[in-house]
């Protein structure tokens, strides 16, 4: 065919109606038998019939757009899970658009009237620290969006929404074990903490890890890298001056530059300062193959988002495509942690 091929060709095809074409195609309930169901589907894929979104959407109340909000596209975690999500969305015939906040709430509120301007079905948003450490604001943010939310990764200490995270109290509580196991006791941390001291819970976990076995923490071997390359090479010294023996790094890049500086002072890495880092995306990206490192297993982390996101988009809408005004995932709100494995390499004395 010389033209666009559009439902009517379709149901000439099959001598059926158009209404009868659309409910197929669009997957809607209807009394057609199995046999005129896959004519239908088989003369659409005969044809080449390609979807018009637009008139779709209006048909549906569906975009078919998803949302991705990022702190910061340059970390490589963060590349690690935008990759994912999209595998996962686009395997199920969603687009996703990606944008970042620069770590910044006011980009952050630009970005999310951005979205419900270009009228996303949903949005999986990992907050801003800011954002993170202010969930009262950031809720209030939320509530304006007239579409399903799932908190991604940096979840908030009060569960008002959709989350699915790691379960990173757990990692850094077996972080500081298998350092403890190995006879460290002058242990430091670097995190990427705020300023006003707010401990995220891969740290939390670490800390209270170490209160168990009746270590307190050095206040001055509790550092802060930005999570960021820099950041952990920077504190560096100041950990290997303060006498530390072991340090848990709460990202693999801090835990790189902590390792290059220490090579750059002469020092090795386990024999002079056993390292731990956490994300895996050291082995990942071809870096500090014998880091020790938690793997969050990123693609569950995505499968979770997205189911939880799809039934939401699903549920909100009645028979006829039209929306309920109700949101679950404020009112009703379901949290999904993804234990990360231990990869456990030879940055970590064995005594």
């Amino acid at each position: 065919m010389n033209h666009n091929v559009t439902l009517k060709d379709i149901a000439q095809a099959c001598n059926v109606s158009v209404t009868a074409v659309s409910l197929v195609l669009n997957g809607r309930p209807t009394r057609m038998s199995q046999a005129n169901r896959e004519l239908i589907f088989k003369t659409a894929e005969r044809l080449h019939y390609v979807p018009n979104q637009a008139a779709r959407s209006l048909a549906t109340n569906q975009s078919m757009l998803l949302a991705l909000l990022i702190p910061d596209i340059e970390n490589m975690f963060f590349a690690s899970l935008s990759k994912a999500l999209e595998d996962v969305v686009s395997a199920d015939g969603y687009s996703l658009l990606i944008a970042n906040s620069d770590d910044s709430r006011l980009s952050e509120q630009r970005l999310l009237r951005q979205f419900a301007s270009h009228g996303v079905d949903g949005l999986f948003l990992i907050p801003s620290r800011e954002s993170a450490d202010d969930s009262a604001a950031l809720k209030k943010d939320v509530a304006n969006l007239d579409f399903p939310v799932v908190l991604t990764d940096r979840l908030v200490d009060e569960q008002w929404c959709d989350a699915v995270g790691s379960d990173d109290f757990t990692g850094g509580t077996i972080a500081a074990q298998i350092l403890l196991a190995q006879g460290h006791r002058r242990i430091a941390c670097i995190s990427g903490d705020n300023a006003d001291g707010k401990t995220s819970r891969r740290m939390a976990g670490f800390v209270s890890a170490l209160d168990e076995a009746g270590i307190q923490l050095d206040p001055s071997l509790k550092r802060n890298g930005n999570y960021r390359f820099d950041g952990g090479y920077k504190e560096a010294g100041h950990i290997i001056d303060a006498g530390a023996t072991a340090v848990f790094c709460g990202n693999d890049l801090m835990a790189m530059g902590f390792i290059k500086r220490l090579e750059e002072l002469g020092l090795r890495c386990p024999e002079d300062c056993s390292v731990v880092g956490y994300d895996n995306m050291s082995g990942k990206f071809g870096f500090n193959h014998q880091l020790t490192t938690f793997d969050q297993n990123i693609h569950a982390v995505a499968e979770a988002c997205h189911g939880l996101i799809t039934s939401r988009i699903a549920a909100r809408h009645d028979d006829n495509g039209e929306r309920h005004k109700s949101k679950p995932w404020l009112t009703d709100p379901k949290q999904k942690l993804i234990e990360p494995k231990l990869v456990r390499r030879t940055t970590v004395s064995h005594a």
